[in-house]
């Protein structure tokens, strides 16, 4: 029986690439989530949250069946938890602590996997760099939830890097003309500006709907 959806397979990409974080994010310390991610000016509960609003607002983006395809679905980011920081959807509860965060990335990539693996092949969404598909949400969303869950982790210490097989595959849908070595994980840091002979150079991804 074939998939029911394009995106089911990348479900599983996203299911098993957040399995494989929730231990290492649940061991964090609860007073550590306040550190800088490495690289950014976010502190690490900032990126965590930044991952959650990226699955979340993806999943939306294809799960409505009378959407616009003109913009974000219109729900106004509220939190915001310092002068000049960035604003919100979802807030990591910081009582609940590293557990928290675990469950929180747990639900929100639960409910985007879900989309992708129920949506039909010609359901498009929108995004700023162009409307895509469920394939193109989904390789964005891991690229987003990889990259950000490794600058965090980077910043407590430790040592991450997301499977090889998902990597290609993100690498493929969305950096189709980025240089290819002999590690994906070595290839997607490059094609996004953190690798040492790229970083700070402006970088994009091309998520358009394939034929």
């Amino acid at each position: 029986m074939s998939d029911p959806s394009p995106g089911a397979g990348w479900a599983r990409d996203v299911r098993a690439v957040v399995d494989d974080l929730l231990p290492l994010l649940a061991a964090v310390p609860d007073d550590a989530w306040e550190r800088p991610a490495s690289g950014l000016t976010w502190t690490c509960r900032e990126t965590a949250a930044h991952i959650l609003d990226d699955l979340l607002a993806y999943a939306m983006q294809l799960s409505g069946d009378h959407g616009t395809g003109a913009d974000y679905v219109p729900l106004a980011e509220a939190h915001q938890v310092r002068e000049g920081g960035p604003a919100f959807w979802l807030w990591p509860e910081p009582a609940s602590g590293s557990t928290g965060i675990a469950v929180s990335l747990d639900a929100t990539a639960g409910v985007f996997a879900a989309v992708l693996a129920s949506v039909p092949a010609d359901r498009v969404g929108w995004h700023p760099w162009g409307p895509t598909d469920a394939t193109g949400f989904a390789a964005m969303g891991l690229t987003e939830t990889v990259l950000h869950a490794w600058e965090l982790l980077t910043a407590q210490g430790v040592s991450w890097t997301a499977d090889a097989d998902v990597t290609a595959r993100v690498l493929d849908r969305i950096f189709p003309a980025a240089p290819r070595g002999a590690d994906p994980w070595t290839d997607l840091l490059s094609a996004t500006g953190r690798a040492a002979k790229t970083r700070g150079m402006p970088w994009r991804w091309d998520a358009a709907v394939r034929g």
